[in-house]
């Protein structure tokens, strides 16, 4: 592995990308409960709105890497532009997500679902902005690549630590219904002054629409192509579909253990606090082991301790908080043994792609990163909540009782923990890409373009 080579400046303000992630967190994670606590929502009702919202936004993440390439939004970086001016967008439709509309239901739900929508389809084109300034800005240096997405993950865990105390935020201020309104306002304002300084590091590195050569523009043909003919990409895809349909079932149901299971909500707080500790702790230490395992095998190692972590949880969180607590603790070792590296393994199928084709269908590949994350939280979020409803959730007195709760735990851990051993066989199995080969194409990618520029004609 090369030495880094990018500046400190560079490697902490790339880093700063985890601040979008502390401003989407409370839609991400307690929309559900907002929505029926608050705006006083059915299931049944917020599940078919969801799966409408999701479903516009699982559209526009397959288009996210075309239209980068396509919309010209200004004179500078084809990727800076979308982070400079959509952050603006995304800050409104952050509030607008969890604002406690009044009237009828259909008014509460529809303003909150056109939010969602909203920045869930503009999240999918911010983050494959984000990734193509990522390339500009390391060049081919992976070194530079993987200081960028470690860094950033490690100022992640000082976001789950702020996010951790959501549960608390949420259930004790004194703004009554306006208290996730207030929250995520607060976590929000942060995000735009990190996107913009991202943005302004691609000065004179991100090419504008159009620049690139016309033997490597991609057509809408290309962008299908980029992901059917690249077996790379697909492997992704598929491997990881699989694994956010479990994370989301997961995820839109977690906090009902502690609203029925433990019979307190607050002690949620707690839980994240530790685990946001947890977290810390490993992603200081577990990258370092990933880069010297090389990111493949590390990535191997972590994708098969999550189904044994789930499936330890769904057993002793039965019986006692405490031992759910310490399981989840000790699963961000297995998690940040790849958290770092799931977007290089794009990058790297990407240049693999373009090396051996010569289109440039990087943008619009990295782009693709995005639709299975998509996926999972539509499917996942829908299986979640009709496993619920079949346990007898929606029943008076069910919820909570001793015949519940396995039928719960079940289906909140164990069937995530079968979609995880799925996804480590998968990746296993159809990932080949070695990381000394992907290296190899992305020097090669960035000598020839670098020679086509130099080469071209020069506007008098």
């Amino acid at each position: 592995m090369p030495e880094v080579t990018a500046t400190k400046k560079q490697v902490w303000t790339m880093g700063s990308y985890s601040l979008l992630t502390l401003s989407i967190m409370i839609g991400f994670m307690y929309l559900n409960q907002f929505a029926t606590e608050v705006l006083q929502v059915p299931a049944a009702a917020l599940a078919t709105a969801l799966l409408i919202g999701k479903t516009i936004d699982f559209v526009v993440s397959i288009f996210a890497g075309a239209i980068i390439e396509k919309v010209k939004l200004g004179s500078k970086g084809k990727n800076q532009e979308w982070l400079a001016k959509g952050r603006w967008v995304l800050a409104i439709v952050i509030m607008l997500e969890v604002f406690p509309t009044a009237g009828p239901v259909w008014l509460r739900l529809l303003v909150m679902t056109v939010a969602y929508a909203i920045l869930n389809s503009l999240m999918n084109i911010i983050q494959t902005a984000y990734y193509g300034i990522n390339a500009a800005v390391a060049g081919p240096n992976p070194a530079n690549r993987q200081a960028f997405n470690i860094n950033m993950s490690r100022q992640a865990t000082v976001v789950t630590l702020i996010t951790s105390f959501i549960p608390m935020l949420v259930t004790t201020l004194s703004f009554g219904k306006w208290n996730y309104f207030v929250v995520a306002v607060a976590f929000m304002l942060p995000m735009p002054f990190a996107l913009g300084a991202i943005s302004r590091l691609a000065d004179g590195k991100d090419l504008p629409v159009g620049a690139a050569g016309a033997a490597h523009q991609v057509t809408a043909v290309d962008m299908f192509k980029a992901l059917i003919e690249n077996k790379y990409l697909l492997a992704l895809f598929a491997t990881h579909t699989v694994m956010y349909i479990g994370q989301f079932i997961l995820q839109g149901l977690a906090a009902y253990y502690w609203i029925y299971v433990v019979g307190n909500f607050s002690m949620m707080t707690v839980a994240n606090l530790i685990g946001a500790v947890a977290s810390f702790i490993a992603a200081m230490v577990m990258p370092g082991v990933g880069q010297k395992l090389g990111k493949k095998k590390a990535t191997t190692m972590g994708y098969f301790l999550l189904p044994v972590i789930y499936l330890l949880m769904g057993w002793v969180g039965r019986f006692d908080y405490k031992y759910l607590i310490a399981v989840n603790a000790i699963g961000f070792f297995a998690m940040y043994t790849y958290t770092p590296f799931l977007m290089l393994f794009y990058m790297d199928a990407a240049e693999w792609h373009f090396n051996k084709t010569g289109k440039d269908t990087r943008g619009i590949a990295v782009g693709l990163a995005s639709p299975p994350m998509k996926i999972g939280m539509a499917l996942g979020g829908t299986i979640g909540l009709t496993l619920l409803a079949n346990t007898g959730f929606d029943i008076p007195g069910v919820a909570g009782s001793p015949e519940w709760i396995p039928k719960f735990m079940a289906i909140t851990y164990w069937v995530p923990a079968c979609f995880y051993l799925v996804m480590a066989i998968m990746f296993v199995s159809l990932y080949k890409l070695s990381d000394a080969e992907a290296a190899r194409c992305a020097q090669e990618n960035f000598a020839r373009l670098q020679a086509e520029q130099a080469a071209a004609p020069t506007e008098e």
